[in-house]
């Protein structure tokens, strides 16, 4: 490896703080542990969830995070994604725990679509950085733009 690469590797792990790395591979952990009984839904939501986290920590490496003002690795921008998909799976726990108690599983699937949707936006605007294109992405990207417009614009 290069001086350089050497470098730039140091300076991205520098940026990590050990707390987050520790969350990490705590989540990691936990995930590997528990993978193989979760539905289909739930495995989708963590594969687009890891997409995103992988996509947008590779993009902020590459200095082009749109997240900071540097475009750099921040520890603290990376915490608040973490925290973010914790409380996705927070708000998953509670609906499977309303969706019992009202006898209807619909609800649960519901919040993971949703977040699974989210989740693709954010990895198809990270994916933009490297300049990738996924055209049926961004067809379904437009589409929830146009959706989302006010009709007298």
């Amino acid at each position: 490896m290069s001086a350089k690469m050497m470098e730039w590797m140091e300076d991205a792990l520098a940026a990590i703080r050990p707390d987050v790395m520790r969350f990490a591979g705590a989540a990691a952990g936990a995930v590997c542990a528990w993978f193989t009984g979760l539905p289909p839904i739930a495995q989708a939501l963590l594969v687009t969830q890891g997409a995103d986290v992988l996509t947008g920590v590779l993009g902020a490496v590459m200095g082009r995070s749109p997240k900071t003002e540097s475009g750099r690795v921040s520890s603290n921008a990376l915490s608040m994604g973490m925290i973010k998909k914790g409380l996705e799976w927070l708000v998953v726990l509670i609906c499977a725990y309303v969706g019992a108690a009202l006898k209807t599983e619909g609800i649960t699937g519901a919040a993971m679509t949703y977040m699974i949707a989210t989740e693709m936006v954010s990895l198809v605007e990270n994916l933009s950085l490297f300049g990738l294109k996924v055209p049926a992405l961004e067809r379904l990207l437009d589409i929830a733009q146009e959706e989302g417009r006010d009709p007298q614009e």
